[in-house]
């Protein structure tokens, strides 16, 4: 099992003052290592077909409608599953999620909460972009316990986000 791991949204609470509305977690899950190098290898090639830069990332808010169409397209013949989890940021109330680690902490032991039946014998892949506003390649306490023969590591992909 092979599990990428990314974020969307930030985990401030001033919506007023330009956070995000929500903060998004999702695992991309692939049960077959080569099938995950396939559908990389379709997303690389699919960069250039439309002219964009290898370390483009496709953003789902910033990237237009004929080239979500065209990404979604090349990667429906992969078999791959996921779980996400939306929090609306508007509803949360206490003191631990203002502390962006407590905030990242939690949202991710959610997912991952959701998911673990399926996480044995997994890799897990933090994306490393470096933009993110928690030091993951550090294991820093933001980080979710993971049960027992999953392994994380962190990395930069370009997936949707």
């Amino acid at each position: 099992m092979l599990v990428f791991v990314d974020e969307a949204g930030d985990t401030g609470l001033k919506i007023e003052k330009g956070s995000s509305r929500y903060f998004i977690v999702t695992l991309l899950m692939f049960e077959d290592h080569e099938e995950a190098a396939a559908a990389d290898t379709r997303i690389s090639l699919l960069r250039r077909e439309l002219g964009l830069p290898m370390e483009y990332e496709f953003h789902f808010n910033e990237t237009p409608e004929r080239i979500k169409g065209a990404f979604f397209d090349a990667i429906v013949p992969y078999n791959f599953f996921y779980f996400a989890i939306v929090i609306n940021k508007a509803k949360l109330y206490g003191p631990g999620f203002k502390v962006r680690e407590s905030f990242y902490k939690y949202a991710t032991s959610l997912v991952f909460e959701n998911a673990k039946q399926y996480l044995s014998d997994a890799i897990v892949v933090f994306d490393g972009s470096g933009s993110r506003e928690i030091d993951i390649g550090k294991r820093s306490p933001a980080v979710p316990v993971t049960p027992p023969g999953v392994r994380v590591r962190t990395r930069r992909f370009g997936g949707l986000s």
